[in-house]
């Protein structure tokens, strides 16, 4: 899926799975809304349903941005301003921010500066570690070193590895079966962030584990 695929969402097909995705959250507001009218409510029921709708309208919104990026894309406009960034404060942001700070990195101790919009790459991160502990309940071992011109993270994912064939379609499409309860489209935007940037994402099997490798060209001084 190229950049200027990326918008392009299948037609019918998507439009009846997107229709589908925005009812999940969508039944239970309805139902909670309905419910909390209720004069004879129980006060522990009440409560129980307010974070229902707090936890469904948070989840809305996080389907109707995952949407927009994905809109941006499709029309090539999805970075901002690029600066020189540090690739290993980068992935301690995406750490911190996806709940596994103080997570190890090798990490060969060159200093691998990048040109990026560092919100959309920090985004990028997180997706990949926030994948990463859905499917295998636990962080990544992770690996940061660079050289050649480029820098190089990867993922290294402690679960029993998908085949080579469901590896290579990891970032390529969108997930029909979401790892985050949103609409499957956070990998493949993921992919596209890194090739905006002149890198690449993979999801590949080494040694009968699956390993998520992120490729970036070093900013030139």
């Amino acid at each position: 899926m190229s950049g200027g695929q990326a918008g392009g969402t299948g037609g019918a097909a998507w439009l009846d799975r997107l229709a589908h995705d925005l009812r999940g959250p969508l039944a239970p507001l309805q139902t909670a809304s309905y419910l909390l009218q209720r004069e004879d409510l129980d006060p522990a029921r009440r409560a129980e349903l307010l974070v229902l709708l707090e936890r469904q309208t948070q989840r809305l919104a996080r389907m109707l941005d995952e949407l927009d990026d994905w809109r941006r894309i499709g029309r090539g406009n999805h970075l901002g301003p690029l600066e020189s960034s540090e690739m290993a404060m980068l992935l301690d942001y995406a750490l911190v921010g996806s709940g596994l700070g103080g997570t190890p990195v090798d990490d060969d101790g060159r200093i691998a500066v990048v040109e990026v919009d560092a919100q959309r790459l920090t985004q990028m991160l997180r997706t990949m570690l926030d994948y990463a502990v859905a499917r295998d309940g636990r962080p990544p071992a992770l690996t940061l070193h660079s050289g050649d011109g480029r820098v190089r993270l990867q993922a290294t994912l402690a679960g029993p590895p998908p085949s080579a064939d469901e590896a290579a379609e990891l970032f390529a499409q969108p997930q029909a079966d979401p790892f985050d309860q949103g609409l499957g489209l956070r990998l493949p935007m993921a992919r596209e962030i890194v090739r905006a940037h002149g890198g690449e994402l993979n999801a590949l099997v080494v040694d009968d584990r699956l390993v998520l490798r992120c490729e970036l060209p070093l900013a030139s001084h």
